[in-house]
């Protein structure tokens, strides 16, 4: 990973969980983020159930808002439609299929989740990027450099 830049797509759970939680593997990546280690990507839709949620770590929206505006250099337009549809045929809970398809569309390295009963179930099933937990990502990233 210190060849270039990974470029990791951050699930709302991840970015509820790290502003909740700074100290935590979540709140690490969100770090990383914010130092450019990992280049932390989130979609517009994305970011609007981190605001629907916000009141499930006693942040407000606008709290909610203003940290991803200060952690995120890149957040993406929603994924086409036609590739939310092919993966509506992948995930458990069609409402997710816009995480994978915003994974894809962005090419990312990296889809880094806390949804182990939807998400995280898919390890290995989608080509193009690995879905992995806040662990596992710095699990992963503590190992390369330990080769290098």
């Amino acid at each position: 990973m210190n060849k270039k830049t990974p470029i990791v797509l951050l699930n709302a759970s991840v970015i509820l969980a790290g502003l909740s939680s700074p100290n935590g593997g979540s709140g690490k990546i969100l770090f990383w983020c914010k130092q450019n280690k990992i280049a932390g990507i989130a979609s517009e839709v994305i970011v609007d159930e981190a605001l629907r949620n916000a009141s499930r770590i006693k942040f407000s929206k606008e709290e909610v808002y203003s940290s991803i505006k200060k952690i995120f250099r890149n957040i993406c337009r929603p994924p086409k439609i036609n590739l939310v549809n092919k993966f509506k045929a992948v995930v458990i809970d069609p409402g997710d299929a816009h995480v994978l398809a915003s994974a894809q569309e962005e090419n990312a390295d990296f889809l880094v989740t806390l949804d182990k009963k939807h998400i995280l179930v898919l390890q290995g099933k989608v080509k193009g990027f690995k879905i992995v937990s806040p662990g596992e990502l710095i699990e992963m990233y503590h190992q390369q450099f330990k080769k290098g």
